[in-house]
């Protein structure tokens, strides 16, 4: 009876802790941030702020920022002198990890991923391995298409490439994208060696590396293409 009642204590618990998934919010602007989840508080500044272990189900989030001067002139500031730039009865599916990141603009992008193969609850891989390499199976999910369309938009609001390399580096590096995805940012940049470089930097962060060739077409000239190629045969 003893042996029975430990067995079944056991599959309990492995199946509660199966169960857990996990919210992350990560600031990627200066300014300070505040969020309010489930009622409870906490700091962000310019560390992500990481709830492991939470219930699958809905959850009240609410993020602050710093308020700008004009938004306190007009007296539009609540909490202290932050203004409340996301609020959302957020669902989190069963062993999920969503993750809000707010850019430099105080917008909100959120995206999610299973919690399974390929993804190191310790050490937040996000399933990579010791050689940078991403392993090619179904916990990969590419950015959906709202979380997407607003990235872009973001990215094409900034005037020079090199200030927009930097906008859709940050992002890409926390996010999975497809082909035809990375094929849309390359072609929002204007001259060709900004092309390539994005290129390059998003195949490791790319779904279906196998349609990479997919990405030739945003560029002008062969020897763009060839360097994409040599660049990802090193890579293998």
């Amino acid at each position: 009876m003893k042996k029975t009642f430990t067995l079944l204590t056991a599959l309990c618990l492995s199946v509660i802790l199966f169960g857990q998934s996990k919210l992350s919010i990560t600031n990627s602007g200066n300014a300070d941030i505040r969020v309010m989840i489930d009622g409870r508080k906490y700091s962000g500044n310019n560390s992500p702020i990481m709830i492991n272990n939470l219930q699958s189900g809905n959850h009240s989030v609410k993020i602050f920022r710093v308020a700008s001067d004009r938004y306190r002139t007009q007296g539009n500031y609540r909490n202290g002198g932050y203004q409340l730039i996301y609020s959302s009865n957020l669902f989190v599916k069963q062993q999920y990890h969503v993750d809000i990141t707010i850019n430099r603009f105080g917008k909100a992008f959120v995206d999610e991923q299973m919690i399974s193969n390929g993804y190191y609850e310790d050490d937040e891989d996000w399933g990579v391995d010791n050689n940078d390499q991403y392993y090619d199976n179904y916990s990969k999910r590419a950015m959906d298409k709202a979380a997407f369309d607003q990235l872009k938009r973001s990215i094409a609001n900034e005037s020079f490439d090199n200030t927009r390399m930097s906008v859709a580096k940050q992002y890409i590096a926390v996010n999975y994208f497809n082909c035809v995805q990375v094929k849309q940012l390359v072609d929002l940049f204007s001259f060709e060696n900004s092309k390539l470089e994005i290129a390059k930097y998003a195949y490791d962060y790319t779904v279906d590396k196998g349609n990479y060739f997919m990405v030739n077409d945003a560029f002008s000239f062969s020897a763009s293409k060839e360097s994409l190629m040599d660049y990802i045969k090193n890579r293998k």
